[in-house]
């Protein structure tokens, strides 16, 4: 599932692209997709609208209007890439290791994996495609956007003013729960996954297991500072792709080398050699340094 780093860098990709450009209609093959809305409005609403930015908060995308917002989850599988009919397609697939699902390299043109379709008036598109179909897309009044149920629920996005060595001890000490369960609840902080989440505890060499109220004042700003640090060298480098992830452009990240623990369980850790360890916490994956993490 694209994490902080990931929608991030789709939007960096985005926002070269969509302001000032107008919507001409919009196309929506899957109707579940679209949430809060029936898609005759959908549709209606946005069509003739010009796009004013391209936000971020947590993983979620936010598509701005003239006189709306559509957020989008991009969910497990979800591509959000812009379509030039001036480049030429690239219609070459490759079958992911990891999932067995059909991924696209580049830009390519709409399959049938492709389910929501934002045409441009000068014949360009957004193109979402989404193979599992896990992806929500929620339309909502500008004024009424930061009350949505969908970013209310939030908490600090790492490069907020929110975000807090103090907001961040508070929702830590306050829980009982491992700290790697604590990390992705996205009402503690926004945009960790399970990539990111065990990276960090890596970086701050604390075993996942940790009820997260055991930790100690220099534990939670360590895990405070690589935080950020984590996410801003991720983004330089584009996000981390090991399956489906791609950018605006339909392009991999090439942050998969950089990663310490994640998708290495039974490998050598790069600190200290020992094996590193790969378990389930609470129902999510985790991969952990049983020497170097404590």
């Amino acid at each position: 599932m694209p994490e902080l780093p990931e929608v991030e860098t789709i939007r960096r990709g985005l926002v070269e692209y969509l302001p000032g450009r107008v919507l001409a209609d919009v196309e929506v093959r899957l109707p579940k997709l679209v949430k809060n809305v029936e898609i005759s409005a959908f549709s209606h609403i946005l069509s003739g609208q010009h796009f004013t930015d391209v936000r971020r908060l947590g993983k979620i995308l936010i598509l701005d209007f003239q006189t709306h917002s559509v957020l989008v989850r991009l969910g497990m599988t979800g591509q959000l890439t812009f379509r030039d009919p001036e480049k030429l397609d690239n219609n070459e697939f490759s079958i992911s290791p990891l999932t067995g699902l059909q991924r696209a390299h580049g830009q390519f043109a709409p399959d049938k994996h492709t389910h929501i379709i934002l045409h441009m008036q000068d014949n360009t598109s957004l193109c979402y495609r989404d193979i599992r179909q896990f992806g929500k897309w929620y339309l909502y009044k500008s004024e009424h956007l930061r009350d949505s149920p969908e970013l209310n629920s939030l908490g600090p996005d790492p490069f907020s003013e929110e975000y807090t060595l103090a907001s961040l001890a508070q929702n830590l000490k306050k829980t009982s729960r491992a700290v790697k369960i604590a990390l992705l609840d996205q009402a503690v902080v926004a945009g960790l996954g399970n990539i990111y989440a065990d990276e960090v505890l890596f970086a701050s060499c604390i075993q996942p297991t940790r009820a997260a109220a055991s930790l100690t004042d220099a534990e939670i700003e360590a895990v405070f500072v690589n935080i950020k640090q984590i996410l801003l060298s991720a983004i330089a480098n584009r996000g981390t792709t090991f399956s489906d992830y791609r950018d605006a452009n339909g392009e991999k990240g090439e942050n998969v080398g950089n990663l310490k623990v994640y998708g290495r369980g039974g490998e050598k850790c790069l600190t200290c050699g020992t094996e590193l360890l790969k378990g389930r916490i609470g129902g999510r994956s985790c991969v952990w340094c049983p020497q170097c993490q404590h």
